[in-house]
């Protein structure tokens, strides 16, 4: 009975061990290409739009849109950068600089957010 017990653990030490292997694939941050990454690291004006992004003109933003922008602090400055249309999926961008970080929110076209992430500006 003993013998068998040792067996067993034995057999579950190794079946611990094989997965919990190391990931093997190298990651390097600086290889691998994000098509978004050059253009959120600036300001979207220093850029040329994204292929599939277009910038609205005011009268173009849906009106709950607009107005969920114009009535809301947190949105402070969106004119400056002005809402980026993503023609594949219908959201909304906007960038807003807040001292060195940038904050890019995907909006649907009632104001609602349906994307939210922030980085540093270079």
């Amino acid at each position: 009975m003993m013998r068998v017990l040792i067996i067993l653990l034995v057999l579950l030490g190794n079946a611990f061990v094989a997965f919990c292997q190391a990931d093997t694939v190298g990651h390097h941050v600086d290889t691998i290409t994000n098509p978004e990454s050059v253009y959120n690291s600036e300001l979207p004006h220093d850029l040329k739009p994204y292929k599939d992004s277009v910038r609205l003109a005011p009268n173009e933003i849906p009106k709950k849109l607009l107005h969920r922008l114009t009535h809301n602090k947190r949105y402070d400055g969106w004119e400056e950068n002005g809402v980026y249309l993503d023609k594949n999926t219908g959201v909304y961008m906007l960038y807003i600089a807040s001292d060195s970080l940038m904050i890019k929110y995907g909006l649907d076209e009632y104001g609602k957010v349906v994307t939210y992430t922030s980085f540093v500006k270079r």
